[in-house]
């Protein structure tokens, strides 16, 4: 059986890194990675070049390169991750491309979204940068390719790799290294994260099936800031040193109805946040 060549745009990120380095060791694929390092997506020259040299057979596509919506969610940011999608769609060979998988953001149900919980039938309103970018940029791929098309949308990933930079990795950290941890508004929001193994787990399944669909992977299941650090601290058997603040900003909660998801995949079952956390604790203890 011939294999899946797999290219991966970017394997650096913590979503990207996790994907590549899990994907790899699968007999089914030749996977590739690109990285702003071997490929700079903002110069439509140098992206061609760099394409023209790997593409030249069919490939399935994983697209995960982006600027987010931090440290400034503005102009700038929609500018670059329009530039970047548009270049690569510009520089490949559209007939070498079995399948597009493009990681979008649930930014673009709009933050607040219009309703709860959301849904994939939801109407997009985007009304950030960020948000209007990932919606642009779906609708220019779905415009110029005729391949299967799988847009993920996720909300907060948390895994091994993330550099401490999901709030559950951050908690964990800080809590061991008695540094400060600040909540606004008493973390009384819903949120739902999503452990990074079932990422690659669905990512794994829509390359088998060439899914060519939009689902939002998450949970099912949101809680509350708060509640995810008296978890972690139960679980630890550590008290924090916490900062309670208020924000002056209205906050909203996000919530998720993955029934598109269960009906997709009907034997894959979300990692809950207690079991997620766990995880990340016994890694962490292990790599202290």
């Amino acid at each position: 059986m011939n294999k899946r060549n797999l290219l991966i745009i970017s394997n650096r990120g913590f979503i990207g890194k996790s994907i590549f380095n899990s994907l790899k060791i699968y007999k089914d694929y030749s996977v590739y990675g690109l990285n702003s390092q071997n490929c700079n997506l903002l110069n439509l020259n140098k992206t061609k070049k760099t394409i023209s040299k790997i593409i030249n057979k069919p490939f399935t596509i994983i697209f995960l390169s982006t600027f987010g919506r931090f440290p400034e969610d503005n102009y700038s940011v929609f500018n670059k991750n329009i530039k970047m999608i548009t270049n690569f769609l510009n520089s490949i060979n559209k007939a070498f491309i079995e399948q597009f998988i493009f990681f979008s953001s649930t930014c673009l149900y709009g933050r607040p979204p219009k309703s709860l919980p959301i849904h994939e039938n939801l109407e997009c309103i985007p009304n950030s940068y960020y948000g209007l970018s990932k919606y642009v940029s779906e609708s220019l791929i779905k415009l110029q390719l005729s391949c299967p098309i799988t847009i993920i949308r996720i909300p907060g990933v948390y895994g091994e790799l993330d550099n401490n930079k999901s709030i559950i990795s951050n908690f964990i950290s800080n809590i061991n290294q008695n540094k400060s941890i600040t909540i606004y508004d008493k973390g009384l929001v819903l949120r739902d994260y999503v452990y990074i193994d079932d990422i690659i787990k669905i990512i794994n399944k829509s390359i088998y099936s060439k899914l060519d669909t939009t689902i939002n992977i998450a949970t099912g299941e949101s809680i509350k800031i708060i509640d995810i650090l008296n978890m972690i601290q139960d679980k630890l058997n550590i008290e924090g040193n916490i900062n309670f603040i208020n924000s002056g900003h209205t906050q909203f909660n996000m919530s998720f109805d993955i029934t598109n998801l269960r009906n997709i995949f009907p034997k894959f079952t979300p990692t809950n946040i207690n079991d997620g956390i766990s995880k990340i604790i016994k890694i962490k203890s292990k790599i202290i």
